[in-house]
């Protein structure tokens, strides 16, 4: 069937990015696995439904990078000729206060989580004015709204993307663009780890990259569509969601 849908997934080869391609296979959903490792893309891609090439292409990118995003939204075009989705999942948290932040991390840090999203969009904004209904969802962080110690760079870094969701549905009104941010708070995955014990913050108290992932695949599905333009706060286990309006 080769009116199924197309989205592309940043940062799939692992957590959230990995719940959201078993997700969106599930609903017939063709995926564009990205990310820096292609063992772990192929690994994703081994989850899904569908043969590689057929349903799913795995695709190296890092997303810091200008000519990896122009690249990857060259290969979406022509492994499967049409983009509908777009998920801004990648990212990069370093847990440095700003007395220790090197200048390296911090360019790394804009680059990952706000330019590289941008460049993808802009690359893909004349394959998503084809699709009848391009969503593009961004993976914000809870540190957009509550910025705490250590990760105030990270979380400057998102709440522009926070901002950008809004300026993209606007933008792309013309041609049907709806954009989001689903913003968790911490959420049980390895970049989480990296940085946080567990003797610090116990797995039960982490979301799971699936109840964030099925938050996402709603929005890409067209479930969520009259919170264009916001951003959906995830905060922790059981505190449900609160929606911020950039615009209140």
């Amino acid at each position: 069937m080769t009116d199924r849908p197309v989205a592309i997934i940043t940062g799939a080869g692992s957590g959230i990015g990995r719940s959201v391609a078993e997700n969106l296979a599930g609903r017939g959903y063709r995926l564009v696995l990205a990310g820096r490792r292609e063992s772990a893309l192929r690994e994703t891609g081994a989850l899904l439904p569908g043969s590689e090439g057929q349903d799913w292409a795995a695709i190296r990118a890092d997303i810091a990078q200008t000519q990896d995003c122009e690249g990857l939204i060259r290969a979406c075009a022509e492994r499967f000729g049409r983009l509908d989705g777009l998920v801004n999942n990648a990212g990069y948290a370093p847990l440095a206060a700003m007395g220790e932040i090197d200048a390296d991390q911090i360019e790394r840090i804009f680059r990952v989580n706000t330019l590289g999203p941008t460049q993808l969009v802009r690359a893909a904004w004349a394959l998503l004015a084809g699709s009848a209904s391009p969503r593009i969802v961004s993976v914000s962080s809870l540190a957009s709204r509550d910025p705490f110690p250590g990760l105030g760079v990270y979380g400057g870094a998102k709440a522009a993307l926070n901002l950008l969701a809004l300026a993209w549905t606007r933008e792309g009104e013309s041609i049907g663009v709806r954009a989001f941010c689903v913003a968790p708070g911490a959420v049980e995955t390895g970049m989480l780890r990296s940085i946080i014990s567990e003797d610090d913050l116990p797995p039960d108290q982490c979301l799971s990259p699936e109840s964030v992932a099925r938050v996402i695949v709603s929005c890409v599905v067209g479930e969520r569509d009259d919170l264009a333009g916001r951003t959906i706060v995830l905060p922790g286990p059981g505190q449900g969601e609160l929606i911020h309006d950039p615009t209140a």
